[in-house]
């Protein structure tokens, strides 16, 4: 049994969905089904990852309740992480504006809410997704970070998404490990 499974998957969904982000701005030659490629695809699967990345700090805060020394660890990380430019700017956002080559798209994300997870004790950590961090590359933006394409700057956000969940495993592992 992994330590914070539910929230370890939420971070592998998300580098699902922003594989297929990668995928969409690749140009329609045949290579792409025409329904994984272009603005439409790209809007859904930014959605979609949108709404397991936003999961993954509540996930965390779910699975981690009832571990002893968690809730202090997570308001010392929380306190880091609300000082990351990257992670305030995916944060709590309802709207954001995607400037694509041929239009500028608003698209509404609605919050992310979970039902509650059976918490397990804490185990050997295991390795988190392999999250691809060439950059995209791609010619979608948002309108108010336009100096760098969505698809990387969502990289950025799942990155240290996966680097808090992969330091609370760590940590609260190594706090239950009998000396």
């Amino acid at each position: 049994m992994a330590v914070f499974p539910n929230t370890r998957h939420k971070v592998h969904e998300a580098a699902h969905f922003l594989t297929l982000m990668r995928l969409a701005e690749l140009p329609i030659d045949g290579r792409v089904p025409r329904e994984l490629a272009g603005p439409r695809a790209f809007k859904f699967a930014f959605s979609a990852f949108l709404s397991a990345a936003r999961a993954v700090p509540y996930s965390l805060q779910e699975e981690g309740a009832s571990l002893p020394g968690f809730t202090r660890w997570y308001v010392a990380a929380r306190e880091q992480l609300l000082r990351d430019d990257t992670l305030t700017f995916f944060g709590s956002r309802s709207t954001y504006r995607l400037v694509f080559p041929d239009e500028i798209v608003d698209l509404p994300v609605p919050p992310t809410r979970l039902t509650n997870h059976q918490v397990q004790p804490p185990e050997a950590a295991e390795g988190g997704p392999t999250i691809a961090t060439t950059p995209a590359r791609g010619s979608v933006t948002f309108a108010a970070r336009p100096g760098m394409a969505a698809a990387d700057l969502c990289t950025r956000y799942l990155e240290q998404l996966a680097r808090v969940t992969d330091l609370a495993c760590q940590q609260l592992a190594a706090a239950a490990t009998p000396s």
